[in-house]
């Protein structure tokens, strides 16, 4: 039976279905099928990707399947607008002024939503129509930036509460699964202010950072009462206010790092309240493998869960993930000379042994690791063209060249495990054949994660497993997944230069696990790595 086939059998015997699958297998593809087979028999569907990106990309699956004009793409006024508007009053003033030549203000429902300018260049709004066609149209694709504003996701819920039968497909869902995350930061300045109109919540806080300059994020307050924000807060910034009462009600807390307060927060209210309120929802990922399925369990439904454990043969073949198992790459070591010699070393074999064409890409765990590599062996020459990767940003702006200049001669990016690139952007042919993850990418160790860890312990699930493992395999399995198109023509490799790798791989994907290969850094550092 085709999984498609299957999945959509399964829908009508359970409430909800995890689908885990290896990167490129077609999940987007899938969740369009099984939306499109549910509006026919009657029913309504939302789609929630991970991005703007992959929201278009779903459009255009739509009109593969020939359902593009039963679609509403439900992004922000920003995302939409040609001149990228960020508000009503800001969109008033283009039109007022001639930039915006908007002139229609009715629209039928048979139009094609997906391609903003096209509307455009009609006399349409793209995001006026797109939002008042959400509410006719059986299909609504949006993103996970919806669940996390209060003002955006009461409108997703508006439009479901008017649905008979509303499936919910969340795609990419291991960015969401263990809670949604959000945060605001906050001057001292700005505390001041607050503080001087009777905020009693603004007091504590400057009472606990005065004169206090800690080496690290932590904690200045955790338990306070919503309602003694609110006292003197019209000077508050609205974001804050629209954490808290969106978020509020799980896990929030003020931290302070020296120079700036920030309120945090993790709520799972937004994704409960989808699963109440749809018939049925089907979450699809490549990230959580059987190992983390446990993380299901802090939703009031019972899940069911599906996987693609197995590569195809040829994929099988031509993937090679070496796991260096002699080494670790620790907060207290990784700075030290001997440590950044060997991570030169290793990329130095990493780089000659590669074919004369085709992409490679190197990731550290943090922004700040990156750059103590790249400043102590400045500027990083190999003979290959090479782009340093620090933020989102560049990523997008450097992405395209990196390619073309990959598809022609050996070439180089080096960034950190978190950056755009390591999940959702896609590589053809030899745009990528070789990945090295320099240390194993656990997210920092904070008091925040401390409160986060015993929050999923009190929900009863493992703090640690969630907090921090989970994230590290998940980035690791999206990173390694980039390599995976076209992977049965062309020969790729995976480097993971740190022993937890190959220690927590039973965490990893049945698909990746078996793949690995143990490896001492000896070993590497005279290895063939593409025979």
């Amino acid at each position: 039976m085709d999984i498609a086939d299957y999945v959509y059998s399964m829908l009508r015997e359970k409430d909800v279905i995890l689908l885990n699958a290896y990167p490129g297998f077609g999940k987007s593809r899938i969740a369009v099928t099984i939306a499109k087979r549910w509006i026919n028999d009657g029913g309504q569907a939302l789609i929630i990707t991970r991005s703007r990106a992959e929201a278009l990309q779903l459009c255009e699956f739509t009109r593969q399947v020939g359902i593009r004009d039963r679609v509403s793409l439900f992004l922000g006024r920003e995302s939409m607008c040609p001149f990228n508007a960020r508000n009503s009053k800001q969109c008033l003033l283009y039109r007022l002024s001639g930039k915006c030549r908007v002139r229609k203000t009715e629209v039928s429902s048979s139009v094609m939503t997906c391609n903003s300018l096209d509307l455009f260049n009609d006399g349409l709004c793209p995001y006026e129509v797109n939002e008042a066609l959400a509410y006719q149209l059986p299909i609504v694709i949006s993103t996970h930036a919806y669940l996390s504003s209060p003002e955006l996701y009461g409108k997703l819920m508006n439009i479901i509460n008017t649905w008979n039968k509303p499936l919910v497909i969340i795609d990419e869902f291991h960015n969401v699964a263990a809670g949604l995350e959000e945060s605001v930061s906050i001057s001292i300045d700005e505390l001041r202010q607050w503080a001087s109109h009777g905020n009693d919540i603004a007091n504590k806080l400057l009472d606990r950072v005065g004169n206090y300059t800690p080496q690290r994020e932590v904690v200045v307050l955790r338990r306070f009462d919503i309602d003694d924000l609110l006292k003197g807060s019209e000077l508050i910034n609205d974001k804050v206010i629209e954490i808290l009462t969106h978020f509020g009600n799980d896990l929030c807390a003020f931290t302070y790092d020296g120079k700036l307060v920030r309120l945090r927060c993790l709520s799972l209210k937004p994704i409960h309240d989808l699963i109440m309120r749809s018939q049925r929802a089907l979450f699809l990922t490549a990230s959580i493998g059987r190992r983390f399925s446990y993380i299901m369990s802090i939703y009031s439904k019972p899940s069911y869960y599906v996987a693609v454990d197995s590569l195809p043969r040829e994929y099988r073949e031509n993937l090679s993930v070496l796991s260096i198992v002699d080494v670790e790459f620790t907060h207290r070591n990784r700075l030290l000379r001997e440590y950044l010699d060997i991570v030169n070393r290793s990329i130095k074999v990493f780089i000659e042994s590669s074919p004369p064409t085709g992409g490679l890409a190197i990731f550290f765990p943090s922004i700040e690791y990156l750059d103590s590599y790249v400043n102590q062996y400045a500027p990083p020459v190999w003979g290959v063209p090479t782009f340093v990767l620090r933020n989102s940003s560049e990523a997008v702006n450097a992405i395209g060249t990196f390619k073309e200049s990959a598809r022609v001669t050996k070439s180089l990016v080096i960034t950190y495990a978190q950056n755009p690139i390591g999940e959702g952007v896609n590589f053809l042919e030899q745009e990528l054949v070789g990945v090295m993850i320099i240390g194993f990418p656990l997210p920092q160790y904070s008091q925040w994660g401390f409160l986060k860890s015993h929050y999923y312990k009190r929900l009863g699930i493992n703090g640690f497993t969630t907090t921090y493992l989970f994230p590290a395999i998940s980035t690791t399995t999206q990173i390694i997944g980039r390599l995976l198109r076209d992977l049965d023509r062309h020969k790729k490799v995976a480097v993971l230069l740190d022993g937890r790798f190959y220690r927590y791989r039973r965490y990893m994907p049945k698909w990746l696990m078996s793949r690995m290969r143990p490896m001492k850094l000896l070993q590497f550092l005279k290895a063939s790595l593409w025979r």
